[in-house]
C-alpha cells in the first residue's frame, strides 16, 4: 500500500515537470533608414579627392577626364 501511494505521489510530483511552454517568435518588418542622396558639391569633392589619390595632376586634361568618370560613377542613378 505505501509503495502504491509513493507511486501516486511521485507521478503527481512529475506531472508538474512535464508541462510545456511555447515560444511564439513574432518577426517584425526591417525599419529602414531614409538616406538623402549626396550633394553635387559633395561628388564633385569626392571625385577630386580621388583622382588626386591617382596621382593625376590637378588643370590636366587627364585630371579633368579621371573628375568626369568619377562624378559618374559615383552619381546615385
Amino acid at each position: 500500500m505505501a509503495r502504491r501511494a509513493f507511486a501516486l505521489l511521485l507521478l503527481a510530483a512529475c506531472a508538474g515537470c512535464a508541462a510545456e511552454e511555447h515560444t511564439t517568435v513574432v518577426a517584425r518588418p526591417a525599419v529602414r533608414a531614409v538616406v538623402a542622396p549626396p550633394s553635387d558639391a559633395q561628388l564633385l569633392a569626392e571625385s577630386q579627392a580621388a583622382c588626386t589619390s591617382y596621382g593625376l595632376m590637378r588643370g590636366t586634361a587627364p585630371f579633368d577626364r579621371c573628375i568626369a568618370t568619377e562624378f559618374a560613377a559615383r552619381r546615385p542613378g
